[in-house]
């Protein structure tokens, strides 16, 4: 198709993701597998040992989203980032399945909101109500941590700290080598 590189990102992963809920594991060797590009792979990496899994699995980069949340630099709310820094990895949850939009997001009252008008066989417009992206501006902005919904993915859980954007990737690099190392030993 003309493509240079491909992305994938497993099901671990947070926002939208897809209809195949296939883990990171199996996902990235199997597209490595389908494809002679290069694979950028993600989903559920928050730290080095992430990293050093997902170049062990044949990715030649790895994106990272969940993670980045939890930094200085990142514009939302500090009520917010300290809501995230003590959530688990059993703290996400799918939504909007049911039109076809499915989306990994935290377990909050918004998603727990949209999930009630799912199970009640809710339209799309009864669910935009609460998904809008209104309400998540205003989330990040103003702290109120239940009024929207934000996506997340399962590494939350391994994420306890809020560094800076260049203290997170040195650490994370720094992590990675060990591993990788170790594994060579």
């Amino acid at each position: 198709m003309g493509a240079d590189i491909v992305t994938v990102v497993g099901y671990e992963n947070g926002g939208a993701k897809g209809k195949l809920d296939i883990g990171t594991l199996v996902l990235i060797p199997s597209v490595k597998d389908a494809v002679d590009l290069p694979v950028i792979g993600g989903g559920g990496v928050s730290d080095g040992r992430g990293v050093a899994a997902l170049m062990s699995l044949g990715a030649e980069a790895v994106i990272i989203g969940t993670r980045l949340l939890l930094t200085r630099e990142c514009p939302i709310h500090d009520t917010l980032k300290q809501a995230l820094c003590n959530a688990s990895e059993l703290d996400t949850m799918l939504i909007m399945r049911s039109i076809g939009a499915t989306h990994r997001v935290w377990n909050n009252a918004a998603a727990q909101k949209c999930l009630e008008i799912e199970k009640a066989n809710g339209d799309f417009e009864e669910i935009l109500s609460v998904v809008a992206g209104d309400k998540a501006r205003a989330m990040y902005r103003d702290g109120d941590v239940d009024l929207g919904v934000i996506a997340l993915g399962q590494g939350i859980g391994l994420i306890h700290d809020i560094p800076t954007i260049k203290e997170l990737f040195d650490e994370i690099m720094t992590e990675a080598r060990q591993r990788i190392t170790r594994l060579l030993e």
